[in-house]
């Protein structure tokens, strides 16, 4: 099976190639609910609801823990799946979501710290080092025009009151990757994130992450942060609701 997650936009497009092709199709990024309703008007199979708490670029402007049970709401007797993204990074973030309506969640940042992840080692501390972000629209506003949510570094607070006239076309090179294969060079402010053969000023590039990051302490196997999301739900459910598993 293929699963996609897309822009409902291209849903009646993908659409046709369902079942022969085993194409499961879900849209990202949902932030409101109004995307929520679209969402369902163009009979997508699942939704991801993604609260202004996430990492990276932020589809919407409500919190989770207010957009997450108006669109379960709004879903109500329809079969299909909410999964809920945004700030989430441990067991106690999944049984909040769960118990707002959610049927399963999205983690990014959490995953990022993790191992097998393909972040620069520098990014992953810093991960660890840093526990606020800042939304802003500091990065990539050429290629990549949107609010997002970075690590509150040294280098964000010197430039989160770059003017608007500024971004990555007309700055300095500052590191250097390899991209699918390729070689680029990154100009400050671009969008790309540092990977294990970035070269240059890692923490002067865009470093992804959700609120959430403060809770995550240490680098751990992705099989590890798995098996703790889900022990960990178990036991606070059986310990505060009386419940048996998730």
């Amino acid at each position: 099976m293929c699963t996609f997650q897309t822009n409902i936009y291209f849903i009646p497009i993908v659409r046709p190639l369902g079942p022969s092709h085993e194409l499961n199709v879900t849209p990202s990024k949902v932030g409101s609910v109004e995307e929520a309703k679209k969402a369902i008007d163009v009979g997508v199979d699942a939704i991801i609801i993604q609260g202004r708490e996430a990492g990276g670029h932020v589809a919407g402007q409500d919190g989770l823990i207010s957009l997450l049970p108006r669109v379960v709401d709004l879903v109500g007797d329809c079969d299909i799946p909410i999964i809920a993204a945004g700030g989430i990074v441990d067991a106690r973030g999944y049984v909040a979501a769960l118990a707002l309506g959610a049927k399963g969640i999205c983690m990014g940042t959490r995953f990022l710290a993790t191992h097998e992840s393909y972040a620069h080692h520098t990014y992953k501390r810093n991960l660890i080092e840093y526990d606020k972000t800042e939304y802003t629209d500091v990065f990539g506003r050429a290629a990549w025009p949107a609010p997002h949510r970075v690590l509150r570094t040294p280098f964000l607070c010197d430039w989160k009151s770059l003017p608007e006239h500024e971004n990555e076309t007309n700055q300095p090179i500052i590191a250097r990757s390899i991209i699918h294969g390729v070689e680029m060079e990154i100009p400050r402010f671009a969008v790309f994130v540092p990977n294990p053969t970035t070269t240059g000023e890692i923490e002067s590039m865009a470093l992804y992450a959700g609120s959430g990051v403060g809770l995550i302490k240490e680098i751990l196997p992705a099989e590890e942060v798995v098996k703790r999301l889900v022990e960990g739900a178990q036991l606070l459910i059986q310990q505060t609701f009386g419940g048996e598993s998730v």
